[in-house]
């Protein structure tokens, strides 16, 4: 019984021991309650926020996505993000203090049913200052879906709002177009909303950079200067126009010039054409044929700085040069008129001559007066005709 009684309690001693133990690994390994508390996402706003009982801790916050990762330093307890999350995201905070890591992560899902956020969203920037951005309907939307477009530039605090839509054959929004937009360095943040009464529409959202949809304006003022001596063209022109300007833009850019052979039944082989490109605001042609006529067209895209790495615009068709013989047609043309004059001149002058020629050998006949009219206006009786001529005869005398 005493042996029993001995042999139970040393295994409850081991087991306290073990126990002890066990309470005391925990307490050192794993931290206590974490500082971090009131973890808090906001989806209008991109806005992480959180509670912390230690002040004296500097923490960093992060976004994670199906596309990308992204952390950044925190900013009182407070963290903005740059990416779109209308796929859901996870976002956390962390922080180290006396060595001890501390983290809360939350998980954003995007509210609303799968499939009824626009699709096929995209927008570009043209003539300057002018955006259209167009959209789909989304594909499980209720009929009665209406879509609402809005950006928010990061240093303004209210949104710009959507003045101008674009409706398909139901009245729904499928585009939008905006006026006097400023390109800026910094994303912008695109957001689609839906509504319906039927059911609850998922959002869309995007940060664009707006230099990156610009579509390029043509060159201008494109001259071409060309010479037979040497046969050669300098092509030269100014850059496109944009709404936001840079120190020594014009280096900024890449040109592609399209130089082809007008002639009209030119071997296929023998217009085929390799684009030529500029970094300069001028080019220098050195297959110049001056029998041949030409047509120049150039377009520009960005190739440093805050430009778009897209081709632009093409500019309208120039041409210059000569086709085949054409370099005669301008003196022939004088020619011919010279010729024309000439031979109209000197037909006005046989015509004049001939009709004062016809006046001296056929001169006009006078017509004959009436006597006997005149006589009778002058209360004259009329004298005798006389038809036969008389003789006279002198008769001498002799003695």
């Amino acid at each position: 019984m005493t042996a029993t009684f001995r042999l139970v309690s040393m295994i409850w001693r081991v087991l306290f021991f073990l126990i002890w133990c066990a309470d005391y690994v925990n307490t050192k390994m794993m931290p206590s309650s974490s500082p971090i508390a009131n973890l808090t996402f906001s989806h209008t706003k991109l806005q992480l926020t959180w509670d912390s009982s230690i002040t004296d801790i500097d923490y960093n916050c992060y976004i994670e996505t199906s596309q990308d990762y992204t952390e950044k330093e925190a900013s009182n307890k407070t963290c903005i993000f740059s990416r779109h999350i209308h796929m859901g995201a996870k976002l956390g905070v962390k922080g180290t203090y006396n060595g001890t890591e501390y983290s809360e992560e939350i998980r954003f899902i995007p509210p609303g049913k799968n499939g009824t956020r626009v699709e096929n969203f995209s927008c570009v920037i043209y003539n300057i200052s002018f955006m259209n951005c167009t959209w789909d309907a989304g594909r499980k939307a209720p009929i009665n879906t209406q879509y609402c477009l809005s950006l928010q530039y990061p240093s303004e605090k209210d949104a710009l709002k959507c003045p101008h839509y674009i409706k398909d054959a139901l009245g729904r929004h499928i585009s939008c177009i905006f006026q006097n937009v400023t390109i800026i360095k910094d994303p912008v943040y695109f957001l689609v909303k839906g509504d319906s009464n039927e059911l609850e529409i998922q959002f869309y959202d995007e940060f664009i950079k707006l230099y990156e949809i610009e579509k390029l304006t043509p060159p201008v003022n494109i001259t071409v200067n060309c010479s037979e001596d040497q046969p050669r063209c300098i092509v030269q022109w100014k850059r496109p126009q944009l709404s936001h300007e840079e120190r020594d833009i014009d280096q900024c850019f890449e040109y592609e010039i399209d130089i082809r052979n007008k002639k009209t039944n030119a071997n296929p082989e023998e217009n085929k054409n390799e684009p030529h490109t500029a970094q300069g605001t001028s080019f220098t042609f050195e297959n110049y044929n001056v029998k041949k006529k030409y047509s120049l067209k150039i377009r520009a895209k960005g190739d440093a700085c805050l430009i778009s790495k897209k081709w632009g615009e093409w500019s309208e068709p120039i041409d210059f040069g000569n086709t085949d013989g054409a370099a005669l047609m301008y003196p022939i043309v004088l020619l011919l008129i010279a010729i024309g004059t000439i031979l109209v001149a000197l037909l006005i002058f046989f015509l004049c001559k001939r009709c004062c020629n016809l006046k001296k050998m056929f001169p006009p006949v006078p017509q004959p007066k009436n006597k006997f009219y005149e006589l009778q206006k002058e209360g004259m009786d009329p004298p005798l005709t006389k038809y036969e001529t008389e003789e006279i005869t002198t008769v001498e005398e002799v003695a």
